[in-house]
């Protein structure tokens, strides 16, 4: 609420506990106010219960009583209105944590919207990563992560995948990661960056450099060396690829363990040409 800033308890630097009093904000208005209201109410009590009496013993207007009530009950709304607007000019820490800065001095007017204190609770902390959409169904709430910061090199955290975004970003087609983490040595600071390492596959399909894929008009294939009497030659292996990582890509269906895949003059061979492997 509005109010002049009566008096600061806390500094910078200070660790404070949840509920602890941080700012009380000037209320003599507001108290004489609420004194006035308690006046009038203390009055539109004995009213009431004098109406009330009279009425019970079907004497007087039913408007009369009708009056003294709704007067009564109107004061202890507006009573009740100005204590809870007099507990609002006692600013308390939501949250146990540091004061990392203060924005206004003693004196100095608050009103809604207008930062007065920089609050941070270091213990527990969040990192967001924007992922590609592509990533969507191998990463899931509950996957194991890694988090890595750039300053400080030697310095990773285990953790795990808070939740993952409902929405695609529209502009760089993305989805967010959220990862909650224990801050033990209180090392890391809000808006660092950080890096994510995690597991987006697991799987038993064969992977192979990407470049050695190529494509015609009926799909994705690769060649493989097939031994033929006592000689090898090159055998095209149309193949299901799944996503890269890094230079090479899943295939998730075309080979089978024990394949020769030709990796090396890939780009020289044709369909059953002679081979030979080194």
């Amino acid at each position: 609420m509005n109010g002049q800033i009566k008096h600061i308890y806390v500094k910078e630097g200070q660790y404070v506990k949840k509920g602890q009093t941080l700012v009380t904000l000037n209320a003599n208005v507001l108290r004489s106010s609420i004194n006035e209201v308690k006046t009038g109410l203390d009055l539109a009590k004995i009213l009431y219960k004098k109406q009330k009496d009279l009425w019970d013993q079907k004497i007087g207007k039913e408007l009369d009583y009708l009056k003294a009530k709704n007067q009564k009950e109107s004061l202890e709304g507006k009573l009740k209105t100005l204590n809870a607007q007099l507990d609002m000019t006692v600013i308390k820490a939501p949250i146990s944590g540091i004061i990392d800065e203060i924005y206004l001095k003693e004196g100095e007017p608050a009103a809604p919207g207008r930062q007065v204190i920089n609050l941070v609770n270091l213990h527990k902390l969040e990192a967001d990563a924007d992922v590609s959409e592509k990533y969507l169904p191998y990463i899931h709430a509950g996957d194991s992560v890694f988090l890595s910061f750039p300053a400080y090199p030697s310095l990773t955290i285990k953790t795990k995948v808070t939740r993952t975004g409902n929405v695609i970003n529209s502009v760089n087609r993305t989805f967010k990661v959220q990862v909650d983490f224990n801050n033990t040595e209180n090392k890391i600071k809000p808006n660092m960056i950080s890096e994510f390492s995690m597991a987006d596959y697991i799987g038993e399909d064969i992977c192979v450099p990407s470049i050695i894929v190529k494509k015609d008009t009926k799909g994705d294939y690769v060649f493989i060396a097939e031994k033929k009497n006592d000689y090898f030659i090159a055998k095209k292996m149309y193949v299901e690829t799944s996503f890269l990582i890094d230079d090479k890509i899943i295939i998730k269906n075309g080979l089978k363990s024990g394949d020769k895949v030709i990796i090396e003059g890939y780009n020289l061979v044709g369909n059953n040409q002679k081979v030979t492997i080194k």
